[in-house]
């Protein structure tokens, strides 16, 4: 049985959710509001379905409340089959966005200030199809959080947390597809793949200006204050980067992003639906192990491998380290800890000369003097030699780690 579904909508929302299409139902077969008082929750209900009906339909309007925090919330919980498919159409005219977490866990998460994201108990999935439905769960609610605050004026972390949330997923499909042959249609794993990649390269340039601006922007700029050519390019790097949120903000708002999310959720009930006869702990040793095995043979001439090499070699450590950071809990009581945080020092060592790339790349397109852009190409190239250091020490540390999906 799949478990109920909250929608989520703005309270202002509640008169236009009330005369929907898809929630009219006969007169007098809607219930009364009653005023209810839930953990985390306190204010009324009202059923939206007749007697009987499947799914069952309960409408919540009051607040989230915990510590002596409260917050307006209105949700619209599923019970049944065809959650999804109800969010989706609600969607299409409706801010309506789904909820990954009980009304309880939504106010504890309001109250302690962090997002409320649903836990990844990938050890309680019986197989690939349920572990990848928690994968994307976790996915879509650190997506969602984040994507409000996708914005020229917020935190550059948001649009980071987006795209991480994205390559996650993106990851995460490609991993477990071999195992879901029979299971789950191919069409909807390729269809909710195409959005996401879609959306992922909107993302993306806003992205790699917030790193210039934050990073060898900075960096120069505090070497040389003042210096007039170098203001200009920085002037039009920030000219740049605030055109690319100008076209992730309305993208983000527009019912296109809803009907991606629903149709992540569609992909998650048919996962959860899914009878799956494949043990997880011998699907996940071995695809770690053919990932660990790559990354290993990829990285073998990492001392002499050009820019092009460096780069595929992070790409594989980041798909390694989307893995394994999902089926570690698989070996609770092994050396998950020290393999994740050694991968992540080598994903985070070939990510420096990756940021120096692409920051030659961007400023070569700026209408700015040749100075500064000769400026700009010859530190990012300086600093791609230092990051190659760091890359050979982190990868020296990477190769003695234990493989913890091994038996003892």
């Amino acid at each position: 049985m799949l478990p109920p579904l909250g929608i989520v909508l703005p309270p202002a929302s509640l008169p236009a959710l009330l005369r929907h299409p898809a929630l009219r139902v006969p007169r007098g077969a809607r219930g009364a509001w009653q005023p209810v008082s839930l953990p985390g929750f306190i204010g009324r209900c009202r059923r939206l379905s007749p007697p009987g009906a499947r799914p069952v339909l309960t409408l919540l309007e009051g607040q989230l409340t915990a510590n002596g925090v409260a917050e307006p919330h209105l949700r619209l919980v599923v019970e049944g089959p065809g959650g999804a498919a109800l969010g989706a159409l609600l969607a299409a005219r409706l801010p309506a966005l789904p909820a990954f977490t009980t009304l309880e866990e939504s106010a504890a998460a309001l109250a302690e200030g962090r997002p409320a994201l649903p836990p990844e108990r990938v050890s309680d999935a019986p197989g690939p199809a349920a572990a990848l439905a928690i994968g994307l769960r976790a996915g879509l609610a650190l997506l969602l959080h984040h994507a409000p605050a996708c914005r020229a004026d917020g935190p550059p972390l948001a649009v980071h947390q987006s795209r991480v949330a994205i390559r996650r997923m993106r990851s995460q499909l490609r991993l477990f597809r071999p195992a879901l042959a029979g299971l789950v249609a191919a069409e909807e794993l390729d269809a909710f793949a195409a959005g996401l990649k879609e959306l992922a390269a909107v993302l993306g340039p806003a992205r790699d200006w917030d790193v210039f601006r934050d990073g060898i922007g900075a960096l120069l700029a505090a070497a040389l204050p003042g210096e007039p050519r170098l203001s200009a390019l920085l002037e039009a790097a920030e000219g740049a980067r605030r055109s690319a949120y100008a076209a992730l903000a309305p993208l983000l708002a527009a019912p296109g992003f809803r009907a991606l999310i629903w149709r992540g959720v569609a992909l998650i009930e048919a996962l959860e639906a899914a009878a799956d006869p494949t043990p997880l702990p011998d699907f996940a040793a071995a695809v770690l192990e053919k990932r660990h095995r790559r990354l290993r043979r990829d990285g073998e001439e990492i001392e002499t491998l050009p820019p092009e090499g460096l780069h595929q070699l992070r790409i594989d450590a980041k798909k390694l380290r989307y893995a394994a950071e999902l089926l570690a809990p698989l070996w609770p009581n092994s050396g998950a800890k020290r393999y994740l945080k050694r991968l992540a020092r080598l994903q985070d060592a070939l990510g420096l000369a990756n940021d120096a790339a692409v920051a030659r790349g961007l400023v070569a397109g700026l209408a700015v003097e040749g100075w500064a852009r000769g400026l700009v190409e010859g530190f990012a190239l300086a600093r791609a030699v230092d990051s190659r250091e760091m890359a050979l020490h982190a990868w020296a540390r990477w190769r003695k780690a234990k493989r913890f999906w091994h038996a003892e």
